[in-house]
């Protein structure tokens, strides 16, 4: 019997192993045809970002890396991966980076849900000055980061709740919780200043996830003009988790579209590409046609609701 198990394991694991490799042959040819059409502006945002990149010695050292107790919700591939050099096709960092620059009218006041390693939000941070960026994770920070930041832990007095946040270039705040937990969300809710204008999404990735997400951390603190991005709509039930929060936010405003298109995530070309979904009150279409930007299967996914 235990033999059958472990036969069927080692099936299991080359399966796995296989499927891997023809997702990422197949990413290859796809990028290969988009990358011949890039316009200038996202190359050169691509470039710098990769400079940054190149910049940190190490995201996470092994010795604060376990793959069984805490791993950063890191596969163990993509810890051999994360420090590995990015080809030149966008990675949603510099999609978000050139959003950001081009879409975002004021102050930037940014939300990372799901920050890990902090590998896509130190890249946001190197392109901003005079901003807000919340963390939001369920994982202790790593040293590196508090060094980087020279986060300080501090205390709410309205909850009593421990939070980390430094006063450089830009205004850091780091939580920690689950991001199921109402209390949780609670005490985060009561740290904001100001209304949120960009979200970035990647947390847990489950309807129940996105829904909590939404209606317990997001809702009610969006600023008038706004845009989320929510990473990974091909995996589990995240894309019926979005489709739910686009429903309910284009019930109260209708002028707010959501769009969808596949790319890079932050280990580039070592993974397939990643679903990408954005719900905005910008027209993303429009603003990359402007910009001449072609990206695999984009297209906007809004429909139309009953008239009431």
């Amino acid at each position: 019997m235990n033999k059958e198990i472990l036969s069927l394991d080692s099936f299991k694991y080359q399966y796995s192993k296989l499927k891997r490799r023809v997702e990422i042959f197949l990413t290859k040819f796809i990028t290969f045809t988009y990358k011949q059409k890039l316009p200038e502006e996202i190359i050169s945002i691509m470039k710098k970002n990769r400079n940054y990149l190149l910049s940190v010695e190490e995201y996470l050292p092994f010795s604060e890396y376990d793959y069984k107790q805490n791993n950063y919700g890191i596969q163990n591939y993509i810890f051999h991966k994360l420090n590995e050099e990015i080809e030149l096709f966008p990675t949603y960092t510099d999609i978000l980076t050139l959003l950001i620059k081009e879409l975002n009218q004021d102050r930037l006041i940014y939300l990372e849900i799901g920050t890990s390693v902090f590998k896509n939000f130190q890249q946001i941070e190197n392109n901003v000055e005079n901003a807000t960026l919340y963390g939001y994770d369920i994982n202790e920070l790593i040293q590196s980061i508090k060094n980087k930041y020279k986060l300080e832990q501090k205390k709410n007095i309205n909850t009593n709740k421990k939070y980390y946040h430094s006063k450089g270039r830009n205004e850091i705040y780091y939580f920690k919780d689950d991001v199921l937990s109402k209390d949780g969300a609670q005490n985060f809710k009561s740290m904001l200043h100001e209304k949120i204008n960009v979200v970035f999404s990647d947390a847990l990735h489950t309807e129940e996830g996105i829904l909590s997400e939404y209606n317990n951390i997001i809702k009610g603190n969006l600023s008038n003009n706004f845009l989320i991005l929510f990473d990974d709509l091909n995996l589990f039930t995240v894309e019926k988790g979005v489709d739910k929060v686009y429903k309910e936010l284009q019930t109260n405003n209708p002028k707010i579209k959501y769009f969808s298109f596949w790319t890079y995530g932050w280990i580039g070309q070592y993974e397939k590409l990643h679903k990408i979904g954005i719900i905005t009150t910008f027209d993303i279409d429009a603003f990359f046609k402007t910009k001449k930007l072609k990206l695999p299967l984009f297209k906007e996914v809004g429909f139309k609701l009953p008239v009431k």
